[in-house]
């Protein structure tokens, strides 16, 4: 959606577009409000006009915030120059700033350990789910395994059902029970490098166990 300011006496205010012009993101709806002598005079809007907007103020400074803003016409392009300033945080305002952005990488980094997590591992070539539901029934089998040596039990792996004996059970929950480990392992890491300022989007994907 293009931005547009309107324009009345040679100066530029944001004022929203009145409820009955046409406010359809078209280029003919939009070049229609370029010159408004069209409309009855009783609407009160013949000699204004809304211009797009064209933002000049760059890229915004390491702890600043965007201050007041100054627009300027650009006659021979009908165009609304934005040109915001930019001013000092105040140290109140930079410690919400870095709470919000570390309460940001906190949620997707427990987002992406968790869909590491229950994304299934493979163990002994048998490639297994590791949802929280199998988590919980592969430790009740190898606690089974644990009480007897004659344990076996036939275990659904993706691939299909699998013998194995209550040694086997107890291995692969060992197994199981390390990816999971190292999977959280990892979320402490870069949580670490939240709290230091060193995280990157790409640490997101990296170091993750298989």
């Amino acid at each position: 959606m293009v931005n547009m300011i309107k324009v009345q006496n040679n100066i530029a205010t944001r004022e929203p577009i009145p409820d009955f012009l046409d406010q359809k993101d078209t280029p003919e709806a939009l070049a229609s409000l370029l010159d408004l002598s069209w409309t009855d005079p009783t609407l009160g809007v013949q000699d204004a006009a809304w211009w797009p907007e064209e933002d000049t103020s760059g890229e915004l400074g390491v702890n600043k915030k965007w201050g007041v803003e100054v627009l300027t016409l650009d006659a021979e392009r009908q165009v609304v120059l934005v040109k915001r300033k930019q001013v000092a945080m105040t140290a109140a305002e930079k410690a919400a700033r870095d709470e919000l952005i570390a309460a940001q990488w906190t949620a997707q980094i427990a987002a992406r350990r968790f869909e590491v997590e229950t994304g299934g591992v493979t163990v002994a070539g048998v490639k297994l789910n590791t949802e929280r539901d199998s988590q919980s029934l592969l430790t009740g089998a190898a606690f089974a395994a644990s009480i007897d040596p004659d344990y076996r039990i036939k275990w659904k792996a993706e691939t299909g059902f699998v013998d194995l004996t209550g040694e086997q059970v107890m291995g692969i929950a060992s197994q199981v029970r390390a990816f999971v480990q190292a999977c959280f392992n990892r979320e402490a890491e870069l949580l670490g490098a939240v709290a230091d300022g060193s995280i990157t989007a790409e640490m997101l994907e990296e170091g993750w166990p298989e």
